[in-house]
């Protein structure tokens, strides 16, 4: 009897010990096994907080195209204002300021010690952002303007038009060159030629601008 409650006491020990390293060492290392690895895990992504978007801000537009024929520079934000001079349908424009529907073209400065500041002005609604589309009827009788007080024009019009418009074209001359004579004016140094001329850039010499309507060619003296 005596041996047999000893071999029943070491059968119960026994069966302690092992559901004990079944409990605290074989299994937990078993689950630590199975874990799945960090990087496995599913991540949680937690919603951003909520902010209120920051309104983009447009850059102010300062740079424009006369969008008229004729455009004056003024010396002050008036209508009435003294033109000082002529932009026309196409230039670039750029604005140093804007202000009540007028766009400063120029530095401040003083006519005479102890003046007032004044600047070069421009409308704005002679501006366009876009450059304007200019057609060949439009450039040629927009020339025309520039050009039709000049002697002989019927006879020689097509000609004093394309040597106008190239003139143009390559910043030989502007506009205003040919508004101030009404456009080209008999020369009469040349008995034996038929030649024509305008000023461009000043009125001296050295600026005259000789045209020879019946070759085409221009020249200076």
């Amino acid at each position: 009897m005596k041996k047999l409650l000893m071999v029943l006491f070491l059968i119960l020990g026994i069966g302690g010990a092992a559901a004990g390293y079944y409990l605290f060492y074989y299994k937990p290392q078993q689950d630590l096994l199975n874990m799945p690895a960090e990087e496995d895990k599913p991540v949680k992504l937690e919603p951003k907080d909520q902010q209120t978007p920051i309104a983009s801000v447009k850059p102010e537009v300062l740079d424009y195209y006369v969008a008229e024929d004729k455009l004056g520079i003024r010396e002050s934000a008036d209508r009435d204002a003294f033109v000082d001079r002529y932009l026309y349908k196409g230039d670039p424009v750029h604005l140093l300021e804007k202000k009540n529907g007028w766009g400063r073209v120029s530095a401040y400065f003083v006519y005479e010690q102890g003046g007032p500041e004044v600047a070069e002005w421009i409308p704005l609604d002679g501006l366009v952002e876009e450059a304007p589309v200019i057609t060949p009827e439009e450039r040629r009788k927009t020339i025309q303007g520039y050009i039709s007080g000049s002697d002989d024009y019927v006879e020689f019009e097509d000609m004093f038009l394309n040597t106008t418009d190239q003139l143009l074209r390559d910043d030989t001359c502007s506009p205003v060159d040919f508004e101030e004579l009404g456009g080209w004016v008999k020369s009469t140094r040349f008995t034996d030629r038929d030649v024509y001329f305008v000023y461009c850039g000043g009125l001296k010499l050295a600026d005259k601008i000789y045209l020879d309507v019946r070759s085409g060619e221009v020249f200076y003296q």
